[in-house]
């Protein structure tokens, strides 16, 4: 069942284009990827999912309800920013998104905060950059919603913070949890990935299903990223 619907979405910014005429149906159950270089549009079109940014032109639909700060009940967005101040600790933040989000769960944060092997009362300056991560995960994961979007969850951290943020990721979401992952670890995202858009320059350049791909053209996603992209 769709639950996100984007009919030729387009942000300009100046002369460029950061989405160009996009156009896709999210389902429910899915874990989609969203891949190309940087520029590519991939930030954009989260951040405009989320009601942060509006598009030039084009519309979205959230269970056939317009996009909009409304929405944001029913979708999680873990940005790339650094979001913590350094003072704090995890258990100061958990209880800020308690009080700001009414779908967030102190039980199931606690659980995945355990998961992630991440202390509750240290302060976040004391943290390594895979911890950070860690912990922007687990507040994502956290809240009881439709749509989770994780943007470059990955990037930069250490072997050890990769495999517990992947794992955490598939165990704490259900079958009525739609994902979507951009990221560039595209070795560590194939394993959990189903569905992969590639984009480049703001257009959807190519959909592909990781399953179809292995069996009919054994090949892997890394492969078909440097078939796509010519590089």
């Amino acid at each position: 069942m769709e639950n996100l619907i984007i009919n030729n979405l387009t942000k300009g910014y100046f002369k460029k284009k950061a989405l160009n005429n996009f156009s896709y149906s999210f389902k429910k159950g899915m874990v989609y990827g969203l891949i190309g270089p940087n520029g590519s549009g991939k930030t954009t079109l989260m951040k405009i999912i989320y009601g942060l940014v509006k598009p030039t032109k084009g519309s979205l639909s959230f269970n056939n309800n317009k996009i909009s700060f409304k929405t944001r009940k029913n979708i999680a967005f873990m940005p790339t920013e650094d979001i913590f101040m350094s003072n704090l600790m995890p258990c100061d933040i958990l209880k800020f998104y308690n009080n700001n989000f009414e779908d967030f769960s102190l039980e199931k944060a606690y659980q995945i905060l355990e998961n992630m092997k991440l202390p509750l009362n240290e302060k976040i300056e004391t943290f390594s950059t895979g911890m950070k991560m860690r912990l922007k995960v687990t507040l994502c994961l956290a809240r009881d919603v439709e749509f989770y979007m994780f943007d470059e969850p990955l990037n930069g951290i250490d072997i050890i913070s990769k495999d517990l943020i992947k794992n955490t990721i598939i165990s704490m979401t259900t079958k009525d949890s739609t994902i979507l992952i951009s990221s560039h670890a595209l070795n560590e995202m194939e394993l959990i990935l189903e569905q992969v858009l590639f984009l480049n320059e703001g257009s959807l350049i190519r959909d592909i299903n990781l399953e179809e791909l292995r069996d009919t053209e054994n090949k892997s996603l890394e492969s078909l990223y440097w078939e796509v992209y010519n590089v």
